[in-house]
């Protein structure tokens, strides 16, 4: 018997479609780029299932979590930060709840990143009691909602217990040329050992995401190679070990762009003495009070030189 015309014979499991059927019908393109064929399109049913499949996983997730807050327990007075980050499609919201309630408090700070999909949670300073609390992260989208939660201790100094991590050298405030590398110290003491870890105005430091830019040290330093812009902000070291967790006073980067060579000992202070080097020797430098200069209103006690070296008058060219 005869095979309909426009119609060819395929293996089982194969979709057989006549010459007239254009795929963007089948929302497999779209029209634009159409391709009409002079025969049918034959299709293999399971791999259109896949295509689904995989096309449905990727538009549509449920909310899970790629970093959870971890239980802490911080010095009164001090800092306490829990991050939480989750993926999702949508991108999930991150919220943050205390007893039931959305945190508020101005000593409470939420900073976002990751486009809202992960969120830190800062209190500062701590309270004892006032704080202690569960605290529990909140990651949703239109597909679902996942929670998980974290304990927060807070003691004064006289509570801690042996052991607890000391910051034994924070990080200072530093200047540097851009492309230049900064040094950011940090060194920490605790039993057990403290880890490690940074803060950039207030959020975590990754050095994984850097493309080795970025390294802490063995020592805990933080060391950033070819230094740029985005690097400048508010640095801080965080000691953690089973007994708590201790962070460093904040300390600024800055990252300036490279500037014209200054005379000869630079600043302010050496343009004015070079100006009065020849000056009458009685008079005082009484108009560098403003400027802030040391023995600012006493005599000048120099003497000049001339092109050759030798001595001269002060008061004379």
């Amino acid at each position: 018997m005869a095979e309909p015309a426009g119609l060819f014979v395929w293996p089982p499991g194969w979709l057989l479609l006549p010459p007239s059927w254009p795929l963007s019908a089948l929302g497999l393109l779209p029209p634009t780029m159409e391709v009409a064929p002079r025969w049918g399109m034959p299709l293999l049913l399971p791999a259109l299932v896949l295509l689904g499949w995989v096309t449905g996983t990727q538009a549509d997730s449920k909310p899970t979590f790629v970093k959870a807050p971890e239980d802490q327990t911080g010095l009164s007075g001090g800092v306490a930060s829990f991050v939480c980050q989750a993926t999702g499609e949508p991108k999930p919201r991150i919220t943050w709840m205390k007893k039931g309630k959305k945190v508020s408090s101005q000593r409470f700070e939420v900073i976002e990143f990751d486009d809202g999909a992960g969120s830190v949670l800062r209190i500062q300073p701590l309270r004892v009691h006032r704080d202690e609390a569960i605290y529990e992260c909140t990651a949703t989208n239109s597909l679902g909602e996942i929670n998980v939660s974290a304990k927060l201790t807070v003691l004064d100094e006289d509570q801690l217990p042996h052991g607890f991590p000391t910051i034994d050298m924070g990080p200072q405030l530093k200047v540097v040329e851009k492309a230049r590398t900064a040094t950011m110290l940090c060194a920490a003491g605790g039993n057990p050992d403290p880890e490690i870890s940074w803060f950039k105005d207030f959020l975590p430091v990754d050095p994984a995401s850097s493309n080795g830019r970025i390294k802490q040290l063995r020592s805990g330093a933080l060391q950033i190679e070819n230094s740029e812009e985005s690097d400048q902000g508010k640095y801080e070291c965080v000691a953690t070990n089973s007994a708590g967790t201790r962070y460093s006073a904040p300390a600024n980067l800055y990252v300036r762009g490279k500037e014209p060579r200054q005379a000869p000992g630079g600043g302010l202070l050496a343009l004015w003495r070079t100006a009065c080097l020849c000056c009458h020797p009685e008079t005082r430098l009484g108009e560098g009070k403003g400027l802030g200069l040391p023995n600012a209103g006493q005599p000048l006690k120099t003497e000049c030189k001339g092109s050759s070296g030798s001595s001269g008058t002060p008061g004379q060219p």
